[in-house]
């Protein structure tokens, strides 16, 4: 399989440069090239970014440019910003287009939706193109629907995140489904961890962790709400929030906070900001908590928790998330109310023999069916398909 990719060229597009789940996927892609294969990886340059998975991608040996695209962010979807962005899209696709040709690129691979100028700066230059969907489309905007037409009108192939994403785009167009490949993403790196039945006598208080982007949908405030109703059952909690606010929204944090000190938990919620090694961070957790009020594509986040041997609590929400997890044996599903949220976390500090054994066997699991070498597999599978039939 990697012999057809010895001397190859690969052109990722990617909207952002962060390290959060559609990122740290790319970076796995990047790391598991073969080493004659060269990685250029596009990043936009419309606001302004933290640096990490840049930082991280030239560590591994990719090439990273700075390219002026655009990218379908919520903000420039309003209707008044539709002539500037026509015209982003447009220039923006031309500028990828043309580094393709320059670098000789045979694959472009772009990383999430929300970049519609890969897709077709591949056909504008005659390169093989892999969309990789990151997303679950159920009611977006009329903007993200014009993604379902591209991605039934430009040739290449498609790869999923779940099954719950795969269907999603099978949905409005089923020729889709016939190009689209599930390849689940996979953890980095195994972790150790120590039992935790021994590090449940050490201290009598529940500790929990919410991983992720500080937004609605991501469910922190019913999370905080949670954790209220759970003090007053007179249970000893703390929360650790890692995870940021989008790029300019930092007055979203602010939101949270504030709603935190409202509910009288200033001393047991810790806002810990962005972490790049969040497993490491997981070692003084018990429970992870994936509070998603929107349909997950997947949920790295679930992963990590299984991995660090924690006992996971995950929202049911129609997504990827609900596909990781068996119910009380390697982790617990709950209803997205703040209560349904509270009942279970009263659970897991009522029976710490529960998540001790939903733990263990989380960490057993999970690397059998989420390591990272299945899932490059699976991406280099779909290389292997586009280049396999491809002059050099």
């Amino acid at each position: 399989m990697t012999t057809a990719l010895d001397g190859r060229t690969i052109l990722f597009v990617h909207p952002s440069d962060e390290l959060y789940g559609a990122d740290r996927c790319l970076l796995a892609i990047v790391r598991g090239l073969p080493p004659s294969t060269r990685a250029i990886v596009a990043l936009p340059r419309d606001i302004e970014y933290a640096g990490e998975l840049s930082q991280a991608l030239m560590a591994a040996g990719a090439e990273v440019r700075r390219v002026d695209f655009a990218v379908l962010r919520r903000a420039g979807l309003e209707a008044g910003n539709w002539p500037k962005l026509v015209w982003r899209l447009t220039a923006g696709t031309l500028r990828i287009a043309r580094l393709a040709r320059e670098t000789g690129a045979t694959i472009v691979h772009t990383n999430t939706l929300a970049v519609v100028v890969g897709p077709v700066a591949a056909l504008l230059a005659r390169r093989a193109h892999v969309w990789h969907v990151h997303e679950v489309i159920a009611d977006e905007r009329w903007a993200i629907r014009l993604v379902y037409r591209l991605l039934a009108l430009l040739p290449g192939r498609v790869i999923a995140n779940s099954q719950a994403t795969a269907r999603s785009l099978a949905g409005p167009v089923g020729s889709v489904r016939r190009r689209t490949s599930v390849v689940y993403p996979g953890l980095l790196e195994r972790q150790e961890r120590e039992p935790a039945s021994e590090r449940d006598e050490r201290r009598g208080v529940l500790r929990i962790a919410f991983v992720g982007r500080l937004t609605p949908r991501k469910g922190i405030a019913e999370l905080l709400d949670a954790i209220a109703l759970v003090r007053k059952r007179g249970v000893n909690v703390e929360l650790r929030v890692f995870g940021s606010a989008p790029a300019g929204q930092g007055w979203r944090e602010e939101r949270y906070r504030q709603q935190a000190s409202a509910l009288g938990l200033e001393a047991v919620v810790y806002f810990e900001g962005f972490v790049a090694d969040v497993q490491r961070q997981l070692e003084y957790v018990d429970v992870v908590v994936v509070p998603s009020q929107r349909p997950e594509s997947f949920g790295l986040v679930v992963l990590e928790g299984m991995a660090a041997g924690c006992a996971v609590i995950a929202c049911r929400n129609g997504g990827g998330s609900d596909e990781i997890l068996e119910h009380g044996v390697t982790g617990l599903y709950c209803g997205r109310s703040a209560s349904s949220i509270a009942a279970v976390l009263v659970r897991m500090a009522s029976e710490p023999g529960l998540r001790a054994r939903l733990g263990e066997r989380a960490r057993e699991s999970v690397w059998g069916t989420y390591g990272v070498e299945r899932y490059r597999e699976g991406v280099l599978a779909v290389y292997f398909d586009l280049v396999s039939s491809r002059p050099r």
